[in-house]
């Protein structure tokens, strides 16, 4: 263990033994003879973190984050390998837990405080500001049972943010309460990233491992299957979700009989906008139109030309439609719509709203309509809806919310941000007329500093 690792581990696996029937485990020790299949939730994990350093764990459901957590936390035995922590331990692993619904607010955050290892003076010298955190001093002498799932989240969070530990552990509790508590738990990790404390934390959401950590793990199948930068990181890991490894999407296009013959003619044609693997989906859009003239492929490309569905925010990027027309066509309306995960409809434009007319179309002719934008989106995951249209908006074919494609964001916004303004940030001494320091959203370095940091 190098000298400042707070935490390495060697060679870790956890192995569950599985039993078909519950009696398979009396006669397995009454006989001796194995009854059970043998699932290994972790195999062969080796990584080191150091000291301050926050480290973020991300993967598919089932991929052994929390198994690995629980095992680095102590509250869970390993099978095989070494672990070993340097300096003290807490884990936010499971909101509530110690807390009884019987019990006042009050009184839950005296035993949770136990239970998550703090004494019972470190409790009370703490609990004014547990409360205070919490927004909940009118209702903290009430029986836990009467909050709102909200106010008990806010409750157990607020209880367990306020140990002060070497190492903090932090499995999938970053979004509780409303937008303005988050926002407040958000500030409180990153006081604690400041201090130099050690943080590991599992996230499905990619915005919070880019904005929060040093390094990123991705783990598949309970091994390591990747480590770096958390922006790389998380685009292998948003690829094993929705990219080249998902194989199923081309799959059920021919099951069910979707193939269509043209695509190879129009692929041919022009760039090869679509692999089989970002082909447009129906099976989770809506689909419209009287097929006068037909979308054929759809997608996203790349400043190198490659289908993508993971971009980076401030790149440039194409929206691309190809479409067969089935009749001799006059007037056609081809264009793109951006819509948010909730639905709201963040950027739409035409042909026809751009000011650019497309001439009468010959049936069987193919044509391709493309759109360059430089991605200003924050982090998050959107939609993309392309379409064809007559001039005055009767549909011959719409894709709706055809492609599901992630943002990854860059470093500093709140993860509550939609845009990206590309800002520039300067602190000046009024006094002085001095500038203290000045950075470009998207530079990792300051563009003119006097010292390293306001004092």
């Amino acid at each position: 263990m190098t000298a400042n690792a707070a935490i390495r581990v060697q060679n870790l696996s956890k192995m569950y033994k599985v039993y078909a029937h519950p009696g398979d485990l009396f006669w397995e020790l009454v006989t001796g003879r194995a009854r059970h299949t043998e699932f290994w939730s972790l195999r062969d994990v080796s990584f080191e973190v150091r000291q301050g350093e926050v480290v973020g764990f991300i993967g598919r459901n089932g991929a052994g984050k929390s198994t690995l957590l629980r095992i680095l936390a102590g509250t869970l035995d390993k099978t095989e390998g070494d672990v070993r922590v340097n300096g003290r331990i807490a884990a936010i692993l499971e909101l509530g837990t110690g807390f009884s619904p019987e019990f006042t607010g009050k009184q839950n955050i005296q035993v949770g405080g136990l239970c998550l290892g703090m004494t019972r003076e470190e409790i009370e010298r703490k609990l004014d500001d547990i409360i205070e955190f919490s927004e909940l001093r009118s209702v903290i002498n009430q029986p836990f049972k009467t909050y709102s799932s909200g106010m008990q989240a806010r409750l157990t969070f607020s209880t367990a943010l306020s140990v002060d530990p070497d190492i903090l552990i932090i499995d999938e509790a970053l979004s509780v309460g409303d937008a303005r508590f988050q926002r407040k738990s958000f500030s409180r990790i990153r006081e604690l990233q400041r201090s130099g404390k050690t943080i590991l934390m599992v996230s499905h959401d990619a915005n919070a491992i880019t904005t929060f950590c040093d390094r990123a793990l991705l783990l598949e199948q309970g091994r390591v299957f990747e480590s770096g930068s958390p922006s790389r990181i998380v685009k292998v890991y948003l690829k094993l979700l929705f990219g080249e490894g998902n194989e199923s999407a081309a799959l059920d296009r021919k099951d069910a009989g979707l193939e269509d013959p043209a695509r190879d003619t129009v692929e041919r044609s022009g760039r090869e906008i679509v692999e089989k693997s970002q082909a447009c989906s129906l099976q989770d859009e809506s689909r419209f139109g009287s097929r006068l003239a037909e979308i054929v492929s759809c997608g996203i490309v790349d400043c190198d030309g490659h289908s993508t569905t993971v971009l980076e925010s401030g790149g440039n990027y194409t929206f691309v439609l190809q479409t067969r027309f089935n009749e001799d066509l006059e007037t056609i309306s081809a264009g793109f719509l951006i819509r948010s995960l909730r639905g709201v409809d963040l950027y739409g434009i035409t042909n026809s709203t751009f000011g650019l007319h497309i001439p009468p179309q010959k049936k069987g002719s193919l044509l391709e309509v493309s759109l360059d934008v430089t991605m200003w989106l924050a982090a998050g995951e959107y939609f993309a809806t392309f379409g064809v249209a007559r001039e005055d908006g009767v549909q011959y074919d719409l894709w709706n919310d055809a492609v599901h494609f992630n943002v990854i964001g860059p470093h500093g916004l709140f993860t509550t941000s939609v845009v990206n303004l590309s800002s520039h940030l300067s602190i000046r001494s009024i006094n002085s007329d001095d500038f203290l320091y000045q950075r470009d959203q998207q530079s990792a370095c300051p563009v003119k500093s006097d010292q390293d940091r306001i004092r």
